[in-house]
């Protein structure tokens, strides 16, 4: 199964997940959803697990995110290696750009973990939306 199918799978396991809980746009801006893909050094997967669960309580805290959606789940690659993906909805389009040093440091500690792969590089985040959810 090639990666590009994987992460379609993976996507819209996520929508399907969190049907019809799109959260409503804000007004400076609106949101702005992203699956982020972190390619994680073999050996580093529970040292990156535990990183990254630091991650949401601190993006909560700092009213980063949307609660929904958010899911984060764990793969191999076509290249037998690990890697981790993320759906979240920041509240805000500038949002990561205002992170406080605390995310940001965590954000280091996962830049650390992950190593560029098959042509991406480590951490990749594009923006998406949510076309369809059903029930």
């Amino acid at each position: 199964m090639s990666s590009t199918t994987i992460r379609f799978a993976i996507l819209a396991l996520g929508v399907y997940a969190l049907a019809g809980q799109q959260p409503s746009a804000t007004a400076a801006g609106g949101t702005e959803t992203v699956i982020s893909t972190f390619r994680v050094r073999a050996g580093k997967e529970a040292e990156f697990a535990k990183v990254h669960a630091r991650a949401w309580p601190a993006y909560r805290r700092f009213g980063l995110v949307a609660e929904t959606p958010h899911l984060v789940l764990q793969g191999v690659d076509e290249a037998g290696k690990p890697y981790f993906v993320e759906l979240l909805t920041w509240t805000d389009h500038e949002a990561p750009d205002h992170a406080s040093a605390e995310v940001r440091a965590i954000w280091a500690q996962l830049e650390a973990l992950c190593e560029p792969r098959l042509g991406h590089r480590g951490i990749e985040f594009p923006e998406v939306r949510i076309v369809r959810a059903e029930k």
